[in-house]
């Protein structure tokens, strides 16, 4: 691993990003690495689970 990657990787990870449920329209924080790798979140008001599309 180059010293670029390595520090995209702490750096870039880092942060929190809001995303609204499409089911009860809540906005809640949730890691930027998990919005942008595809993983499904879960909404705090309503429980359902979600990905955000692209």
């Amino acid at each position: 691993m180059s010293l670029l990657d390595y520090a995209m990787k702490r750096f870039g990870s880092s942060g929190n990003t809001s995303a609204t449920c499409p089911v009860c329209g809540s906005k809640s924080s949730h890691p930027a690495s998990k919005i942008r790798q595809g993983q499904t979140l879960l909404c705090p008001k309503c429980k359902s689970m979600f990905v955000v599309p692209r």
